[in-house]
This record gives structure tokens, sequence and C-alpha cells, in this order.
């Protein structure tokens, strides 16, 4: 098995714009092929794994996706086939940009799909498709993986987020680092736009789950993922499940920052937030 050195996350904020459907970032996108080429040139194994931002959140919330169905009526259950299609239209038009750009940096950039391989039941994962991405890097490819819909034998369908997918592949890699690329420098004490936030260079997790210090997150109104809520909780059992072997970063793509966590897993004060289990 290819060892895999890291784990990129790119945050559909930091390549979208996010309130605007279907709208990219191309500075983002330049910014994150740019740091895929670095690893890519210095035969780093790298996955990359992008949320949706304005690819596929609206037309998720619009369809009502996320919750799915059961026991419904014909006409209720074709509204929610859909939503789904529409959905995924949209998730893999932005992979696709997300891919081209890699490969016109000269990567050897795959894009993969996780509908149909990942299974879900009560919104939890049952089943990874990870035989692709094994394949992928074996053969010396980067996966390219995206936030998507997925079936879910307890409501039809569901939404399977990038970070959801970001904890299942640490688990089974095992790699070097994670790093989350997103639209802010790192994670607050409280929401960034709110007075007196405050950059956190580290935040310890005790095996329990417990954060020092405590955080308050918000969701935008049209995200269907979990926002950054969900990305600290990916982040926390990352570094649980590893024990703290797994190194976990967060900081803003296109700062000087982010390309030394890519490729060292490490940043300085006031370029990022990095995750540390709590001495036992």
């Amino acid at each position: 098995m290819a060892v895999v050195d890291c784990i990129v996350k790119l945050g559909g904020s930091a390549l979208t714009q996010k309130g605007q459907l279907e709208t990219i970032r191309p500075d983002g996108l330049r910014s994150a092929a740019v740091i895929v080429k670095r690893l890519y040139a210095e035969g780093k194994s790298c996955i990359v794994v992008h949320g949706a931002g304005s690819f596929g959140h609206f037309q998720a919330k619009d369809y009502g996706v996320s919750k799915g169905i059961v026991g419904h009526s014909p006409a209720e259950m074709d509204h929610l086939r859909q939503g789904l299609c529409l959905t995924r239209l949209s998730v893999t038009k932005l992979n696709h940009l997300v891919t081209e750009q890699l490969v016109k940096e000269g990567v050897a950039a795959v894009g993969i799909s996780p509908f149909g391989a990942w299974k879900m039941s009560g919104r939890q994962v049952v089943r990874a498709g990870f035989e692709a991405v094994k394949d992928s890097l074996i053969s010396g490819y980067v996966p390219v993986l995206h936030g998507d819909c997925a079936l879910d034998a307890g409501q039809h369908c569901c939404i399977l987020s990038g970070d959801t997918i970001i904890e299942v592949l640490s688990k089974e890699f095992s790699p070097k680092q994670v790093v989350f690329l997103t639209d802010v420098d790192g994670i607050y004490d409280r929401p960034p736009n709110c007075p007196g936030a405050q950059l956190l260079n580290s935040i310890t997790v005790s095996l329990s789950g417990h954060l020092e210090p405590v955080v308050t997150t918000s969701t935008l109104a049209h995200d269907v993922t979990g926002g950054a809520g969900l990305k600290i909780r990916t982040a926390v059992s990352i570094v649980t499940q590893s024990q703290g072997e797994v190194r976990v970063l967060i900081c803003k793509l296109g700062s000087p920052g982010a390309e030394k966590a890519c490729l060292q897993g490490e940043i300085g004060p006031g370029e990022g937030t990095r995750f540390v289990l709590a001495a036992s």
C-alpha cells in the first residue's frame, strides 16, 4: 500500500463564492493546485478532498436531500430523486474544475465520486469506497474526492460531506498530516466576524473529545454539511482515533502557512491552528 503523506481538504468556501450559486474563486483554485503540484513534484503521496461550496448546497437544501425521506408518496420520492440528481450534477461539475486545474499544473489527478461506492445508514458511513483510492495511489495518481450525495439505508439518501470522507480516509490510510485549507486563517474562539474573535494557534484535545479552549461556531443557512462545527469535530476525531499520531492543521488557502502545513506538517504562530492531543 502506498504511503500517504498528506490528505488535503479544500474547503468549499475557499474554492467558491459560497453565497453565489456555482461561482468559483479562481485565485483559490490556482493556489490549491500549486500546493498539490509541490507535493506531487516532491514525490509525496496525497489525497485531495474538496467541499462543495456554492456547488450543490443550494440544490440539496431546496430539495431536502440531506433529510432524505421514508415511506412517502411517489410524487415526493420523485421530487427527492430529482434533487439528488441536480445536486450531483453540481458537485461533479466542481470536481471536474478542480481536477482540470490540477492536470493543467502537471499533476496526475483523477476525480473520484463517492456516490455508489460509499453507503450510509442513518447518515453514518457503513461502507467506504477505498478500493478506487488505493488503486489510484498505488498507480501513481492523486485521487480527488468531493462532498457528494449518498444512498442511505434509513432515509433513501443523505449528504456525505467532505469532512466525513476525510475522517474515514484518515482512519484507513494513517496519513502523516491532514490539512484543512479554508477561507479564514484557522479556528477562532468564536465566529471570525464577531468582535474580539481570536485566532487559536492550537487546540488541545482530550481522548474524550473535550476541547481547550472552547470554541463557538456558526453555520450558513444553506450549508447542509455542518459548517465549521463539523470541521472541528472531524479534526478532533482524527486526533483521538490516531492517538495524536496524525497531525491535523487548519489554515487559510493562499497563505504562507498553507504550503508549509501540507509539505512539512508544521505552521508557525499566527499561520493557522493545530489540534494537539492532551498529555495523558
